[in-house]
């Protein structure tokens, strides 16, 4: 199959229905997907490999990091900026030159191109890592610093791969020219991404219509690559920042009633995204080895294993070091840190980026390696994560604390219903005022509903909705509008994560399409 469009269509097709398969099952959808995509290859029917290996960077990769950016908090990154700078920036950079001068050592690899094979390995996969940190029970701190980490490596990995691939796709450069076009890389991919995220969600904001509004996001992120790329930018760093801009301010304002209907659509376009992806690097394997020499195959099992190892080593030095240098404890921290050291598993963002490596070079010759960077790298993917499936007798055998949240949330949650109370009280006696008083068979339902969420949160109660429904359901409305400000202020004053702040504000979300969609406040989502 030649036809781009057959081949995306065919491909996502097999990888969807693998990983629908594992996730009903309860199970990650990186293996088996790419086992998927392994069988494949080997049938002469079906989809071969991709027609043209640049056009992943854009098609999959860039909307893929933007979905991972968008269901990520830019406060919670924020609170643990320092962390995740000093991962997210100096262990990629640290790691690319590791693997360089590994490869060039041990292989004979140019370092240039070393490096790149280091960019690709450096970034960590922001789902797999986030999934499985809070599945083993991590504290809350440091699940912010892996997710964190995780997101925005990507943009610095390829940022670094973009470099790396510019010395070795010429010939030789200077380290002017290398600092040039990091920097160029860095400042444009912020900015555009800076300014595309601005705009994009100040139209967000002002958009009567949800449907338009988040069907914008689906085609912004190439637009922003192509900007980003088009003045020497990185286009990944711009998605990814013009992202974080859109999480934010969505979070930030109540009024924005598109919120939830965008997280059920980039939930979902991640998902396809992802599988493909792992659909990818299967369908690519047994190509890629074929293609190798005996040796070469041999020089892959070796350099894999010894890079794993160097990843590891490399990250828990890291980790360690940069605690030793922090006055700012945490309980636990060394145990986490040792957790954390081996919470590297490679994922869709490191094998996209190998396809993204040239066929050729500026002279027209083949690009040397390229092979066999491509099958270190998916044979690196396989072993990290099968050995992110240890984190957790790992996490037990250090006797990691769970964090209990329950008492925080529940807190929350009474705030809530007290905030709702005040708006209800406010209502009554601002209408009496006046001259035009609710009556209390209005306002007698919408109470009793509060005071069973105070006596127990879990308790729904059922309204009379033939009595004053049209005033019930706009103090409905005033009472959740109140919800979500007072949740947004205790965010604000307390620093209350997003982890626990999103699922509530979701929560509110579905109780206002609920009474949007039935008139009815006292329905169960009222709740």
């Amino acid at each position: 199959m030649h036809s781009v469009f057959t081949w995306f269509a065919a491909s996502a097709a097999i990888a969807l229905v693998v990983a629908a398969i594992a996730r009903q099952r309860g199970r990650s959808m990186a293996l088996p997907v790419m086992a998927a995509g392994v069988l494949v290859s080997m049938v002469p029917i079906g989809p071969d490999a991709p027609p043209e290996p640049g056009i992943v960077l854009i098609v999959i990769l860039a909307p893929l990091v933007f979905g991972e950016a968008l269901s990520s908090s830019y406060l919670d990154i924020d609170r643990v900026r320092r962390q995740v700078l000093s991962l997210a920036i100096g262990l990629v950079l640290l790691t690319t030159i590791v693997i360089g001068l590994l490869s060039s050592w041990l292989i004979g690899m140019p370092l240039a191109l070393g490096c790149a094979l280091g960019a690709v390995l450096a970034p960590t996969d922001a789902v797999a890592v986030s999934s499985i940190a809070r599945k083993v029970g991590l504290p809350r701190w440091a699940v912010s610093i892996l997710e964190g980490e995780s997101l925005v490596n990507d943009g610095t990995g390829l940022t670094a791969l973009r470099v790396a691939i510019v010395a070795a796709v010429a010939g030789s450069v200077t380290m002017l020219e290398i600092g040039i076009v990091f920097v160029l890389a860095v400042a444009v991919g912020v900015g555009v991404g800076l300014v595309g995220g601005w705009i994009l969600s100040r139209i967000i904001a002002h958009s009567r219509d949800a449907v338009a509004a988040n069907s914008l996001t689906l085609v912004a992120p190439f637009l922003l690559y192509y900007v980003a790329e088009h003045f020497e930018g990185s286009g990944i760093l711009a998605v990814v920042v013009a992202a974080l801009f859109v999480a934010h301010s969505q979070t930030s304002d109540a009024r924005q009633e598109s919120r939830i209907d965008g997280v059920s659509l980039w939930r979902h376009v991640t998902f396809v995204l992802k599988a493909l992806a792992f659909f990818l690097v299967g369908l690519e394997l047994p190509a890629t080895f074929t293609a190798l020499a005996p040796d070469e195959r041999v020089q892959v099992g070796v350099l894999a294993v010894i890079i794993v190892a160097a990843l590891i080593v490399t990250r828990l030095f890291f980790v360690m070091g940069m605690l030793w240098l922090r006055r700012d404890r945490q309980p636990d921290e060394w145990r986490v840190a040792f957790v954390g050291a081996w919470s590297g598993a490679r994922g869709p963002v490191s094998g996209m980026a190998a396809f993204s490596i040239p066929l050729t070079m500026t002279s027209g010759e083949a690009l040397p390696f390229r092979n066999l960077i491509l099958a270190t790298t998916f044979a690196v993917i396989v072993i990290t994560l099968l050995l992110s499936s240890t984190m957790g007798p790992m996490a037990r055998l250090l006797k990691l604390p769970a964090e209990d949240d329950s008492a925080l949330i529940r807190r929350v949650q009474t705030s809530l219903a007290l905030a709702a109370a005040t708006q209800l009280n406010d209502a009554v006696e601002q209408s009496a005022l006046q001259g035009r008083p609710i009556a209390h068979e209005v306002t007698e339902p919408l109470q009793r509903s509060i005071d069973a969420r105070l006596d127990a949160l879990d308790e729904d109660e059922g309204l009379d909705a033939q009595v004053g429904l049209a005033q019930r359901s706009q103090l409905a409305r005033l009472m959740l509008q109140a919800e979500q400000e007072e949740l947004l202020r205790i965010r604000a004053e307390e620093g209350l994560p997003d982890s626990i702040v999103r699922p509530m504000l979701e929560q509110l979300e579905l109780r206002r399409l609920a009474l949007d969609s039935t008139g009815d406040p006292g329905g169960r989502d009222a709740h």
